[in-house]
């Protein structure tokens, strides 16, 4: 995105309403957990530890907001938040993040599928080991130098026919017949138009630009972060108040504070990286995290699948604890004597993982962010024709992942309605909102697959996050 957002007056307009919003008290009766960065006396001035707490003024050893995105009063609230997958459209996600960490908010929990895995790794990169480091001027700069045009990086006849195509050019006429026969070959042969080397190599250097070289490194980080998080908790949970008691510490390796979906084939299971490298091979934890998001970014016929091989020591258990009672020892033998599995996109299984984070931090809010697309449905007929087949099939695609997301929505509702009733027994003794929140963003007509989409329409769909963001605390926790 080649614009520079910052020096837009539209967006800094959006970010000024948004610093007045976070200053309203039906905000913080959502984002109930609060956080300061406290003086580490037991290290040099320049460290600190996360302390939790739920009253009205901080410990008394707060240090000071430390750059000129942190909050004025130097307390945070804390959160998880999902990204749902959405190709390009993921740029969406950039403006929402940064209305949510401008009213002060960091995330604890980070979730995505496809485009989202994307966004859920530059942030996981940008704030290190430390829990309220700001991500979003990072993450919109990572944006801006994204090479969308050349992560289309199959043959040329191929890469001219897409282009064509994403651009509403003439691409059925007799001259570009081979093409098509190309791109036919290519996915029979391929199972995709590109090999996504290109976008791989390039989320590679980014991520190393932050110190992202392997993913064992990444594993570090988020052993890190999650011994500061359980740190804050276990001293929070000592002051017996509620709702700081109800918080749980987490898995002291902190691998489920970011998860990246991709759908395994040929078993037919969702994968959440980076917790289940554990199944594949040893070497993959050299690898770079950039393999996982090129994994969750396999969308189906444009990129080619991501192959990787197992690891034969915890493979057969994997399977068992998946398959086990609802598959033949024939079936469960294939399944264990599989040497590499290929991996598709994450969004084909879940594209907006909403459970994420029901077993892990369940009563920090989340925010659920689904990207909304404005493009009218055609009525259904049935026509003994090509393109109406490849319609419903399709549709077909789509209606079997949302209704997984839909359910995971419903589960949520009924914990919701649980909850209210918790909330009538025992008084103001608990958040005052279900920690739970959907912010879709009504991204309009934008095409998710123009990966030659112009600096305007990426500039629009910034702002059309950043507006969401106001939006969410100005309407949606305004009542």
């Amino acid at each position: 995105m080649a614009l520079d957002v910052w020096n837009d007056p539209g967006v800094d307009s959006l970010l000024g309403e948004i610093r007045t919003l976070a200053g309203r008290p039906e905000v913080d009766q959502f984002f109930w957990l609060k956080a300061v960065a406290a003086r580490n006396r037991a290290a040099d001035d320049r460290s600190h530890e996360l302390r939790f707490f739920n009253a009205a003024a901080p410990p008394r050893n707060a240090k000071p907001p430390r750059d000129a995105v942190a909050p004025a009063d130097g307390i945070y609230r804390i959160a998880n938040i999902v990204l749902q997958g959405g190709g390009v459209l993921g740029i969406a996600h950039a403006g929402f993040v940064t209305g949510m960490e401008t009213a002060g908010v960091r995330f604890a929990g980070i979730a995505g599928a496809s485009a989202g895995a994307i966004m859920a790794m530059g942030m996981a990169a940008v704030r290190g080991d430390d829990l309220l480091t700001p991500t979003h001027r990072d993450v919109v700069a990572i944006v801006n130098a994204m090479p969308m045009s050349a992560f289309i990086d199959g043959p040329y006849r191929t890469r001219r026919l897409i282009k064509q195509f994403l651009l509403k050019r003439q691409s059925f006429l007799p001259s570009s017949w081979p093409a098509w026969l190309g791109a036919f070959r290519q996915i029979l042969h391929q199972r995709g138009l590109n090999p996504g080397n290109a976008f791989e190599d390039w989320i590679r250097g980014v991520l190393a630009q932050h110190g992202l070289r392997t993913i064992d490194d990444l594993l570090a980080r988020l052993r890190t972060i999650s011994q500061q998080l359980n740190a804050a908790i276990v001293a929070a949970r000592k002051l017996g108040q509620q709702p700081l008691s109800s918080l749980e510490p987490v898995d002291h390796e902190g691998r489920q504070l970011l998860q990246v979906m991709a759908s395994c084939m040929p078993i037919g299971v969702k994968f959440q990286f980076p917790d289940d490298v554990r199944y594949l091979s040893g070497e993959t934890g050299a690898n770079s995290p950039a393999s996982l998001v090129r994994a969750s970014m396999s969308i189906p016929f444009f990129f080619e699948p991501a192959i990787f091989g197992v690891d034969k020591t915890n493979w057969k258990a994997f399977i068992d604890s998946k398959f086990g009672g609802l598959a033949s020892k024939e079936k469960l033998d294939d399944f264990r004597a599989v040497n590499e599995v290929a991996f598709l996109d994450g969004g084909i299984f879940s594209n907006l993982p909403v459970d994420a984070f029901s077993a892990i931090l369940p009563d920090v809010p989340t925010i659920a962010v689904p990207l909304m697309n404005a493009t009218p449905t055609k009525p259904y007929r049935r026509r003994a024709r090509l393109s109406s087949l490849a319609g419903d099939v399709g549709t077909v695609a789509f209606m079997v992942r949302d209704q997984r997301d839909r359910d995971a929505i419903d589960v949520l509702d009924r914990r919701r309605q649980v909850f209210e009733r918790r909330q009538i027994q025992a008084g103001a003794t608990m958040p005052a909102k279900f920690p739970f929140r959907l912010a879709a963003i009504n991204v309009q007509d934008a095409d998710w697959l123009n990966f030659a989409m112009g600096e305007k329409d990426q500039r629009d769909l910034f702002v059309m996050g950043l507006e969401r963001a106001r939006d969410f605390l100005e309407q949606d926790l305004g009542g």
